[in-house]
């Protein structure tokens, strides 16, 4: 009652998403996961796993997580309740809120969306996760991108056709269930609750809506495109985060040799996701907090140093972690976490605060809420 109590005087919450690629490894204990990636308490929480528990074959036939979900359970404890769990083959996306908050929440919905062979195959694609925090709308996307360094325009396209999508998708369930007056459908969780598995394809085909177009281009250039991705309009609060497969441009002796100098803004230049942000369409209205951490791939197993195999893999940060720029939403922290090393992927993790509206009055083009600037987390938490 007091938590709930604060957040309906102050309209302030604290939100935790994090984002890791499992290379179908054993997760870790659920302690050992609580004390690294969640030392505070926080409102919400989202975890995005890509090769989460098996394989991407095993996972076509078994796409749930029940060993994946209990270690998070196990992990946060009993003060949260589990809003939305989604699986797409080896991709899985779990959003939790404390219990203290769930008379806030309503209208929980989810979507997956294959962007494998032919569009179909789940062994790439996205998931969401959306809901309404009383007046305020949230919606949570975990994705796993195209690989390899020279596809940059297959996951901006990607990127796209994911965002897209979604809102389409949502459009639909939400006409359809004005149409049946029913709001207990296998496409939606209005009631506070979702667990989905999908084996192949997200759902049935979704005809977008006007301004939805199916948009596809081989031009990274600012003019190609939608003027805006639309999820920025659709939704008051997004975070879009997993392993988006962004490379840094550059052979692996370059970029070995600019990260033993400390050469971290010229690395940053090099990154394809950042210059993306700054020139592409598709990225508009999103941001990112500030990448002061070493590239999260590619990692020899239980080690710190990058791969050694004989491809030699070009360290990137390839597990991003972005939301869309509002006044009402402000970075806390932004960092991976070096010590988990079951993985070729370090996690990631960025800690949010964000004021939510309790009536229809619209807040985004207001002043700023904070009436004092808050003090950042310790990058060490």
């Amino acid at each position: 009652e007091e938590i709930l109590s604060q957040v309906e005087t102050s309209g302030d919450i604290l939100i935790r998403v994090v984002t890791w690629n499992q290379q179908a490894k054993e997760p870790p204990r659920p302690d050992y996961l609580a004390r690294l990636l969640f030392p505070h308490k926080y409102h919400l929480i989202a975890f995005g796993s890509q090769e989460c528990e098996n394989s991407f074959a095993k996972s076509m036939f078994n796409p749930s997580k029940p060993k994946w979900t209990r270690c998070i359970e196990e992990a946060l404890g009993e003060d949260y309740q589990v809003l939305c769990s989604h699986s797409l083959q080896a991709s899985h996306i779990i959003v939790f809120a404390n219990k203290a908050i769930t008379p806030l929440i309503s209208d929980v919905r989810s979507v997956a969306v294959a962007t494998g062979l032919g569009d179909k195959l789940g062994n790439k694609g996205g998931i969401s996760v959306s809901f309404k925090v009383s007046d305020s709308s949230f919606c949570f996307i975990s994705a796993h991108l195209a690989a390899h360094q020279h596809a940059t325009i297959r996951r901006t396209n990607e990127f796209r056709r994911i965002s897209n999508h979604i809102v389409a998708s949502l459009l639909q369930q939400k006409r359809n269930s004005e149409v049946s007056e029913s709001t207990s459908s296998e496409e939606e969780c209005a009631t506070g609750c979702c667990d989905k598995d999908e084996e192949d394809d997200d759902d049935e085909d979704v005809t977008p809506g006007p301004g939805l177009p199916q948009y596809s281009s081989n031009d990274l250039r600012t003019d190609s495109g939608p003027q805006l991705n639309p999820l920025i309009d659709v939704f008051d609060r997004v975070f879009w985060f997993g392993d988006l497969n962004f490379r840094i441009y550059g052979t692996r002796e370059v970029v070995d040799a600019m990260l033993e100098s400390h050469m971290h803004d010229a690395l940053l230049c090099c990154d394809q996701l950042t210059m993306l942000m700054r020139f592409n369409r598709v990225f508009s209205g999103f941001d990112e907090g500030p990448l002061n951490f070493f590239p999260t791939y590619k990692f020899d197993h239980d080690s710190d140093h990058y791969d050694s195999s004989h491809r030699r893999r070009v360290p990137s940060w390839t597990d991003r972690i972005l939301y869309k720029k509002d006044v009402n939403t402000q970075v806390l922290s932004y960092c991976s976490q070096p010590e988990i090393k079951i993985s070729d992927h370090r996690p990631v993790y960025a800690t949010f605060l964000s004021r939510i509206q309790f009536d229809s009055a619209d807040i985004r083009d207001s002043t700023p809420l904070w009436k004092k600037r808050m003090k950042r987390e310790i990058k060490s938490e």
